[in-house]
């Protein structure tokens, strides 16, 4: 009985400790991978006779225009009113509503003018 005493409280403290170091962890990589908003510094290097500046990568919004592009749906059910009609009889037969099966395929979709984050990639510069 008294050996479950102390390892219950030295196993949630173990798992509290877990979980602190996992969360700081966490944070730090998370800002690690992230990249810089703001203008960090461009490296100069020489190498032989010329002189190599490295430019870092960045992401900018960039307005895409409208444009068609091809996407894949899956099938779907859709309802579809079909109106009345006389028949030739002169009996008017009421409306209903009907499911339509759309099949699954390639589509072209038009889409709208629209943001998009693109990342341009680091590069290094160098002139003689």
């Amino acid at each position: 009985m008294r050996a479950t005493r102390i390892r219950r409280p030295l196993a949630v403290a173990m798992a509290g400790a877990l979980l602190a170091g996992g969360a700081a962890l966490t944070t730090t990589t998370s800002a690690s991978a992230a990249p810089t908003v703001a203008a960090s510094t461009v490296q100069t290097h020489q190498h032989g006779h010329g002189t190599c500046t490295w430019h870092p990568g960045w992401w900018e919004n960039k307005l895409v225009p409208g444009h068609w592009s091809k996407a894949w749906h899956n099938g779907w059910w859709q309802n579809q009113w079909q109106p009345g009609w006389w028949d030739g009889h002169h009996q008017w037969h009421q409306g209903y509503w009907h499911q339509v099966w759309h099949e699954a395929g390639w589509k072209n979709l038009w889409q709208p003018a629209h943001w998009e984050k693109v990342w341009h990639n680091g590069y290094w510069n160098c002139w003689h």
